[in-house]
């Protein structure tokens, strides 16, 4: 019988050249860290196998020593690519604060499985298997938790860059005051951020990052419409002043506004200051308003000045209006400068109505003159009297030498009667 099994049993060499494969595909993969202790065994049993002429055998070794090393090896390899993904989340937790401990427990755990390994066919071999499912959970739930870390992460960070863009922009500002009412809480919300971050309350987190940015974006927007409505008040100012004008009433608001400024009260020192500019502008309008009225009185009273009398109603008025402009009551100038207006318009009248008088009293003594009549002359004389107060701007007189002529020449006469006669003795 064991002649018949020699017989019909493998040859040496196909045994020799089993085991002489396995070892090459064992000596290539030492070069990684799979743990080939089981293969290495089936190659020693072989080996003793073939010692003991016990070919099948020996082969039958070989061959599984060499499966069982590339299968190995492939276990290996998929459970290290998930432990490096395990180690990078680990690494990016670390990065941006927040506790890693799950991975790391995660890796201690799939290493323990491994070394503990797993009884396959008769030979116990290292656990990569279950180890790489202890991974890859961790990793299922790393990812997306460390995805929303990372997001609360540039929260924590745009937040944190926004304090400092503020605390560089803070000029006008008593720096003492600006870190205790802008700064401080900007940096606690940060602060509690960060912890919450640490702890993986990423919710709790974000909330006080967003809260972070949204106060200090605030605040930095309050001081920008501050500082912008300071300067823009202080420039229209500056014009006004040059051009003459008084602007106490918007730099008292302006000082007010900037008192607020200094003791870092932002929002305050914004609205006082955007009334500063508004404030500002109205006076502008008011000023620019008020000079151009009292200008045009007293150029139509410098244009009345050289054709005539100026009433003292008229000159008292511009007086008061140019005194409103000085002392900054632009409203009370305007209203002498009209009411100066409105006095030249009604002296406009007289003069207009006086000089039609004037002309058509000079018609109807022209008229007297050529009926014969003997006080022609005297009437002639009274009009040309009034003609020159007219011309001197003496109103009063001139009008009441003109009444004289007209009682003279008496009523106007009627059409067709005879010259120098009134309707009634025609």
């Amino acid at each position: 019988m064991a002649e018949r099994r020699r017989i019909f049993g493998k040859r040496p060499d196909e045994a020799l050249e089993a085991i002489g494969r396995a070892e090459a595909v064992l000596e290539v993969l030492r070069l990684s860290k799979v743990d080939l202790t089981t293969p290495v065994g089936l190659i020693g049993a072989a080996k003793a196998a073939l010692d003991r002429r016990e070919f099948p055998e020996a082969e039958a070794l070989a061959t599984r020593a060499e499966a069982l090393a590339a299968s190995l090896e492939g276990r290996y390899r998929a459970a290290q690519k998930a432990l490096n993904n395990v180690r990078a989340l680990a690494e990016r937790a670390k990065n941006i604060g927040v506790d890693a401990a799950e991975f790391h427990t995660a890796i201690g755990e799939a290493r323990t499985i491994a070394r503990q390994g797993i009884l396959e066919d008769g030979v116990t071999v290292p656990n990569y298997l279950q180890a790489r499912v202890v991974l890859e959970a961790a990793i299922s739930r790393g990812r997306d938790l460390i995805a929303r870390a990372e997001a609360v992460a540039n929260e924590v960070f745009t937040a944190e860059l926004a304090l400092d863009a503020l605390k560089d922009a803070n000029g006008e500002i008593d720096h003492a005051e600006f870190e205790r009412l802008v700064l401080l809480k900007g940096r606690a919300l940060v602060l509690r951020a960060k912890d919450l971050l640490s702890r993986g309350e990423l919710d709790a987190a974000g909330e006080a990052a967003k809260a972070a940015e949204e106060a200090t974006k605030r605040a930095r927007l309050d001081h920008g419409d501050a500082v912008g409505a300071l300067r823009a008040a202080e420039r229209t100012l500056a014009e006004l002043r040059a051009e003459g004008a008084v602007t106490l009433g918007p730099e008292r608001i302006i000082e007010q506004g900037r008192a607020f400024l200094r003791h870092a009260k932002l929002a305050e020192a914004k609205d006082l200051l955007a009334k500063a500019e508004r404030e500002a502008g109205r006076l502008a309008i008011d000023y620019r308003r008020a000079t151009r009225s009292v200008e045009e009185a007293e150029g139509a009273i410098a244009a009345i000045g050289r054709s005539g009398f100026v009433p003292e109603e008229v000159r008292t008025a511009v007086a008061s209006a140019r005194k409103g402009l000085q002392e900054g009551r632009y409203a009370r100038a305007e209203d002498f400068a009209a009411e100066c207006r409105r006095a030249l318009g009604r002296q406009h009248e007289v003069r207009e109505r006086l000089a039609r008088t004037i002309e058509e009293t000079k018609r109807r003594v022209v008229a007297l003159r050529a009926g014969g009549a003997e006080y022609a002359n005297d009437v002639e004389e009274m009009v040309l009297r009034a003609e020159r107060e007219f011309e001197n701007g003496d109103f009063v007189n001139s009008s009441e030498d003109l009444k004289i002529a007209t009682l003279l020449l008496g009523p106007p006469e009627r059409a067709g009667a005879p010259p120098g006669r009134s309707a009634k003795t025609a």
